[in-house]
């Protein structure tokens, strides 16, 4: 027993030793060396060996990913430095009521943010259709155009929003099902409703059973329980949205005063309880934008929310513009909130997009479609079309319609108007072929006016006078009739400008000289049809070049009758009539060309002066291009040059497609339409100083299968091109159904007369003597 004690003894010596032979503070050293080293060796860990799985587990807590469209390319005029549309990054404003700062200055920065935004540089209609908007009302009573007055409104809407503490309303489903809404209804909750548009709502904050409500819900929506009850839980309001897609100048304001806060906090200038920064949110969302707004808006149409073109240039060219999508990764901080709105970067995302520079003449354009739009106003036509070629390349300079809408906003002309009593004296007259909507509790569709949601249907042309029936028609007149570009894709029958290819194919066919004359009796009987000539000039012995300046109906049938049926088809073939021209935008038509085998008489004698066949403004204007450049179809073209970020340009070159008459027929034709403007009552469009050829036309609008007979029920039209010894440009101008006269030479002949002035002048093409 004492040895073994005796050891354990000793063992206590040497401890005792140790401690009396060093100092207490080489302990605390070691303790503190040791602590260092294990902190080392952690961080270590978590930096490089085991530096991944950290990284990945704060990513997830951190980082939002969120997918973004790649911006599209540019959109050019022809110049190639005037932008028709482009790629911007535009921020969504909102709030986050919860944060600490002053909500009585935020107020204040919110209205006048907003007031910039709805009304600054701004007319007095733009500012009131902005603010309705804005509000969510379809009407402001007693509306000034006065800042006060304006302001007032803006900071009660905005002083609602940021006093509301709780989420009250939940979206949980859009376009429920008919089976759906049955189901819903029979549950006979107040919390719970369905809107005009089928979308099903909840209100957490009056759901006082939630796990039995989830359970009813899931079981009608198909959702998993523990999914609905996170869906309909109860929460703080985190998210306000205050402006979508704020523009830049009034980004760049908010953006400012941020820095300028964060700045005035850490130099004590700005006390914490002021600020109001935190509030702010700025979400940043790429956006197609259009400078010219409506300008234009007919060839490129616009892009839904996820930035995919829709027609025309944007979707043809879709695949191009826009090739792929990226990743915007945001910093959040535990609350969920970007941590600063500034710092967001792109990732993986694809630049790999075309450039894109068309053939319209931004000038041009822009007085054709302001030509266009005065005429008619003036002439109260229904709409109006208005084509611009080169008929030596096929280059289309411009594409012009009325009414058209801005790009920026295409969901405006949805908008509806009430029509009162005494606002048209005639609304037979004044509203037909328009877009006018009637109540009706039998057939109808779900519109909201006023606020209210009201039961309408499209009215019939026999409704229009009833007086006893309320009206509402479009603001724009047309509804979404107007995202057409009507140049492509609205075919009408050309009537008398048909005579001039009917003309030209005849002397291609006989090679006979324009003095050569020929009898015109007055009419020629088909059947129990009979056709007559218009004007009495066409009487009696008269020359061919007679007969088409007096556009001579007689005449026309007396052509089509020795060229044939197989002939004539053949080069109604040659001129296009019979498919699309094949020119790059989207959405174009044409119309159908019968076998000649199945033509009646009648459809071969009156084809011979455009009935019965249908054609685009394009497709009259290349024809016509035809016979202004010697007889050879181009092809139509819009686009000029695609660049690539690669460096690859690959341009457009001129398309030459077949020879469809010869140059001689060319010279003859061209000289009769200018001896056509020289010798009849087409001196409306004459311009002074140059030599021009053209032809008029008025077509009567059919119905039913029957030709209307009222004077407003014509399409008037005027295909011309000049200098006539060497052309520049080929117009064609339609218009439907003007009220103030129903023939061409009385109304589409001034919008030609200036149009063409207007690009004599542009293009500085010297005078004749």
């Amino acid at each position: 027993m004492f040895p073994r004690h005796k050891k354990k003894q000793s063992h206590l010596d040497k401890v005792s030793s140790i401690f009396e032979r060093y100092p207490r503070e080489y302990f605390v050293f070691a303790f503190f060396a040791l602590f260092i080293f294990s902190i080392i060796g952690k961080t270590f860990s978590y930096t490089v060996t085991n530096k991944d799985f950290y990284s990945s587990l704060a990513n997830k807590q951190q980082l939002w990913e969120v997918e973004t469209p790649v911006n599209r390319g540019n959109i050019y005029f022809s110049d190639g430095k005037s932008l028709m549309a482009t790629s911007v990054s535009l921020n969504d404003l909102s709030v986050d009521p919860s944060m600490p700062g002053n909500k009585k200055k935020l107020g204040i920065f919110l209205t006048n943010i907003v007031y910039k935004e709805l009304c600054t540089k701004k007319s007095e209609q733009e500012c009131y259709d902005s603010l309705r908007r804005y509000l969510k009302v379809l009407s402001i009573e007693d509306f000034q155009f006065d800042e006060d007055f304006i302001k007032d409104l803006i900071t009660k809407n905005i002083e609602a929003k940021v006093s509301k503490e709780n989420i009250t309303s939940v979206l949980l489903k859009e376009e429920t099902t008919e089976e759906e809404q049955d189901q819903i209804e029979r549950l006979t909750f107040s919390w719970i409703y369905i809107n005009q548009w089928w979308s099903l709502y909840v209100n957490p904050e009056e759901i006082s059973d939630p796990d039995s409500v989830a359970q009813a819900l899931s079981s009608i929506l198909w959702w998993d329980v523990e999914t609905m009850k996170k869906s309909i839980r109860k929460r703080k309001v985190r998210y306000l949205p205050i402006i979508k897609k704020l523009s830049i100048l009034w980004y760049e304001d908010v953006k400012e005063y941020i820095e300028e806060e964060r700045k005035g906090i850490k130099l004590w200038t700005v006390k914490q309880e002021d600020q109001i920064y935190k509030f702010l949110i700025l979400e940043p969302h790429a956006d197609r934008f259009y400078p010219e707004k409506k300008l234009w808006s007919q060839i490129a149409w616009f892009l839904d929310n996820k930035l995919n073109g829709h027609y025309w240039v944007e979707w043809y060219y879709d695949s191009l513009l826009k090739w792929s999508s990226g990743k915007t990764i945001m910093i959040r901080d535990s609350r969920g909130r970007p941590i600063d709105p500034f710092s967001i970067s792109l990732e993986d995302s694809v630049s790999w997009w075309a450039e894109i520079q068309t053939t319209i003449d931004r000038n041009i354009q822009k007085n054709m479609e302001k030509i266009l739009e005065s005429w008619v106003k003036k002439y109260n036509a229904n709409n109006g079309t208005i084509v611009v070629m080169d008929p030596q390349t096929g280059d289309v300079l411009s594409m012009a319609n009325y009414p058209t809408y801005d790009a920026n906003n295409p969901w405006q002309v949805y908008e509806i108007e009430k029509i009162a009593p005494t606002r048209y004296k005639n609304p037979y007259f004044s509203l037909l072929w328009k877009s006018v909507l009637i109540e009706d509790s039998e057939e109808w569709e779900e519109f909201v006016y006023d606020g209210e949601i009201i039961k309408l249907k499209e009215a019939e042309r026999e409704q229009l006078n009833n007086t006893a029936l309320q009206k509402y028609i479009y603001k724009n007149d047309f509804w979404a009739s107007v995202y057409q570009n009507a140049a492509v894709s609205s075919l009408y029958e050309p009537w008398s400008i048909m005579k001039a290819i009917t003309v030209a194919i005849w002397i291609d066919t006989w090679e006979i000289e324009k003095d050569e004359f020929y009898q015109d009796n007055g009419k020629v009987v088909i059947d129990q049809f009979t056709i007559t000539n218009v004007s009495r000039a066409c009487l009696w012995y008269k020359s061919f070049a007679n007969a088409l300046s007096w556009s001579c109906n007689v005449w026309m049938v007396r052509i089509v009758q020795r060229v044939g049926k197989a002939l004539l088809y053949n080069y109604f073939q040659e001129f296009w009539f019979w498919e699309k021209t094949g020119i790059s935008l989207d959405g174009e038509i044409s119309g159908r060309l019968e076998e000649y085998q199945k033509w009646s008489r009648a459809k071969l004698f009156t084809s011979s002066y455009g009935l019965w066949i249908s054609v685009t403004p394009l497709q009259m204007a290349n024809a016509y291009s035809v016979i202004a450049n010697g007889g050879v179809y181009m092809k139509p073209n819009i686009v000029k040059k695609m660049s690539f970020p690669d460096g690859r340009v690959i341009e457009t070159e001129p398309q030459a497609l077949r020879r469809v008459i010869s140059e001689k027929t060319s010279r003859i034709v061209t000289s009769m339409l200018v001896e056509g403007v020289e010798w009849w009552a087409a001196e409306n469009g004459y311009v002074p100083w140059y030599t021009l050829a053209w032809k008029t036309g008025t077509a009567q609008i059919s119905y039913r299968g029957v030709y209307e007979k009222w004077a407003w029920a014509t399409n008037a039209s005027f295909a011309w091109y000049g200098p006539a010894e060497d052309p520049k440009f080929v117009i064609v101008v339609k218009l439907e159904r003007p009220r103030t006269s129903q023939y061409g030479w009385q109304t589409s002949a001034f919008i030609f007369a200036e149009a063409s002035s207007y690009l004599f002048d542009y293009f500085w093409i010297p005078k004749k003597k």
